[in-house]
């Protein structure tokens, strides 16, 4: 006997969303390959159906959307999975992904942030692997953990130097 699955916060997809991720460090070969695992990974999980559609950048800059929109929790999973992918080194590599999103269904758990534009990244000097950041436009800062998925409110940010580059780059 399995044990049961958490139930998913509640989520209407958006066709119209604003979700993006902006990454660094990976080669398109190598990301595209994260993703196709990634997808696998969670396919059985219950989510809603979503697709990616990736855009080079630069010779290593892509920005990634979802044209059916994503599951926010998911979306956190794929940031730490860029960050930290199944079955391919990723040591010695400079990885930086980062996502922004209008705060809305799905981020449930810190109200006062819905309808704000917020970024998701993983924290500088991470040695835990399972946390993601939020940053709000308003400078709240908010960690959320894969062990109890509820966010919290922090006080260090611990943004990565180079985040605040990689959106506002060309």
């Amino acid at each position: 006997m399995s044990a049961p699955k958490p139930e998913l916060p509640p989520f209407t997809p958006n066709p119209a969303n604003d979700k993006v991720v902006f990454i660094r460090g990976w080669t398109e070969d190598k990301l595209k390959k994260i993703l196709e695992v990634f997808k696998k990974t969670y396919e059985p999980e219950g989510y809603p159906p979503y697709s990616f559609e990736l855009a080079r950048l630069a010779e290593d800059r892509f920005r990634l959307h979802f044209p059916e929109d994503i599951h926010p929790q998911l979306l956190i999973f794929l940031i730490n999975f860029i960050h930290y992918p199944f079955d391919i080194d990723f040591a010695g590599r400079a990885i930086l992904a980062v996502a922004q999103s209008t705060l809305g269904n799905g981020f449930e758990g810190w109200d006062p942030e819905f309808g704000r534009r917020g970024i998701l990244y993983v924290p500088k000097d991470d040695e835990d692997f399972t946390t993601v950041h939020m940053e709000t436009e308003k400078g709240v800062s908010l960690a959320i953990s894969f062990t109890d998925l509820k966010w919290k409110k922090v006080d260090d940010p611990r943004l990565p130097a180079k985040i605040m580059e990689l959106i506002a780059a060309p």
